[in-house]
């Protein structure tokens, strides 16, 4: 009898798991069918696979390159790639991004379920950046405009991660699958660690950001991960995104020499040696070429290569014979957009005559370009940006001929225009260049405006006392 149990008992446990690759199988039919059927509707683009859809199609390095060739090959503004089990819709074309997140705002202003962007790092609901469109946004986006900040990313790049394509990946124990527990410690710690210099800067005797946010805390009922996400934000865009601009004009301007020149004659008849570039020759209009150098800087090596969070709609939404769910993950390639030959005739030669005395070629918008995005979710951050570029960069071109630098001979270093990072924040290849003052004038007057600026910086110095070792003794998890 005890042999005949055991065999009921194998017999059985055949069945079980033989009908559950039946179901398993079955569910997996149905639903890469189901992939099949609305990918009929979707934009061009390659073929999915099941449960991973595009994933080991896209390159893990600047994929963007790839998406402008695929959007050529398929000669479509819009391209569909699967990301697991879900679309994402790629825009190649200003004017389709136009059409959509600009003139459609009202539905295309949300963001789409991001795993890594979002869940392993604890910011799907509490960060301005991957909020989703509502009233803890907006709360989020009002405490923003005190300061303008810029919005960063770095984990939002599809076809990077395998989790992002398998969401259950999440769930998985640490030794089995490391990367899940990592992110979210590294985050818990991070958040912590903006938390503490939020709390440490609002001792300060100055009126500060600081100080607003923690009372503003305390107004809105907001959590501690709110308020470093915030912190963090500010910190990571504000600093991060325009020093990249810098370093991109910096190599534009040794790169091509005849713009740096037009630019200089400008400022010597404007402003001369005596003197440096005051905020009003920029406000009176008194610098038009300066002013389309920075919007051909912010064109040229955009540094949010995909326009940072990708937009997602509320509603389904028809357009142009496609069908688009509600919550669909739409997604800028700015890379492709800001180099179409279309728009930009050349788009590699760094020429701000694209932008001077109006736009020379037709386009969506009247500032002629989408280096900050679009829509309701464009970045706050566009006018304080603008400001800092136009005031710092007008001055490095007044007080420098920027050359490239020097190699080890004394020879000239060849550089690369498209020496640029991995990084969904691109910034150049580290690179020599050289800065000689343009005359002995404006080096004495450069050498006397820093002492004086020295001197009024001197209330903000000091060291923190915080380090990320004392925020790992206390994560912020939730």
């Amino acid at each position: 009898m005890g042999h005949l149990a055991t065999l009921d008992l194998h017999t059985t446990a055949r069945h079980t798991l033989v009908g559950a690759i039946l179901v398993g199988i079955g569910w997996l039919v149905v639903d890469y069918g189901r992939m099949l059927l609305l990918r009929r509707k979707l934009p061009p683009g390659p073929w999915p696979l099941p449960i991973v859809g595009n994933h080991f199609q896209t390159p893990s390095v600047r994929p963007w390159i790839a998406w402008e060739e695929w959007g050529r090959y398929y000669d479509s503004p819009m391209l569909t790639l699967w990301i697991g089990r879900h679309p994402r819709i790629i825009i190649n074309d200003a004017w389709v991004a136009s059409e959509l997140l600009e003139k459609k705002a009202d539905i295309f202003s949300s963001r789409p379920h991001l795993v890594v962007m979002g869940d392993a790092i604890n910011c799907t609901t509490t960060n301005q950046t991957t909020l989703p469109y509502g009233d803890r946004w907006r709360m989020h986006r009002k405490l923003m405009q005190a300061l303008k900040i810029m919005e960063s990313v770095n984990f939002v790049i599809p076809g990077l991660f395998l989790m992002e394509a398998i969401p259950a990946m999440l769930h998985l124990p640490a030794w089995l699958y490391k990367l899940p527990s990592a992110l979210r410690m590294g985050a818990a710690i991070g958040a912590r660690y903006f938390l503490m210099l939020t709390e440490e800067g609002a001792q300060s005797k100055q009126q500060s950001f600081a100080k607003h946010m923690l009372k503003s805390k305390e107004q809105l009922n907001m959590t501690d991960v709110e308020v470093a996400g915030l912190m963090g934000n500010l910190i990571g865009g504000g600093v991060d995104t325009t020093s990249s601009t810098m370093m991109s004009c910096i190599l534009a301007l040794a790169c091509f020499p005849e713009v740096q020149r037009r630019a200089q004659d400008e400022m010597d008849r404007v402003v001369g040696h005596g003197r440096s570039p005051t905020w009003d020759n920029i406000d009176q209009g008194q610098l038009p070429y300066l002013t389309a150098l920075v919007k051909e800087v912010l064109r040229w090596r955009t540094v949010t290569v995909l326009a940072g969070i990708p937009h997602a709609n509320t509603k389904h939404v028809e357009y142009k014979g496609y069908h688009f769910p509600a919550l669909t993950n739409f997604t800028g390639n700015m890379w492709a957009i800001h180099r179409n030959p279309r728009d930009f005739p050349d788009p590699d030669t760094f020429r701000p005559e694209r932008f001077l005395g109006g736009l020379e070629n037709p386009y969506p918008n009247s500032r002629g370009s989408n280096p900050f995005g679009w829509g309701r979710r464009q970045c706050s951050g566009q006018p304080l940006a603008e400001q800092g570029l136009l005031f710092s960069l007008g001055r490095l071109i007044w007080a420098f001929d920027v050359q490239p630098g020097l190699d080890a001979k004394g020879n000239k270093s060849k550089l690369d225009i498209f020496a640029y990072t991995e990084s969904e924040n691109q910034r150049p290849e580290p690179f020599r260049a050289r800065f000689t003052p343009r005359s002995d004038k404006i080096r004495r007057l450069l050498l006397d405006e820093a002492a004086e600026a020295r001197e009024a910086l001197r209330i903000y110095d000091g060291e923190t006392s915080i380090t990320m070792e004392d925020a790992a003794q206390n994560p912020a998890m939730v």
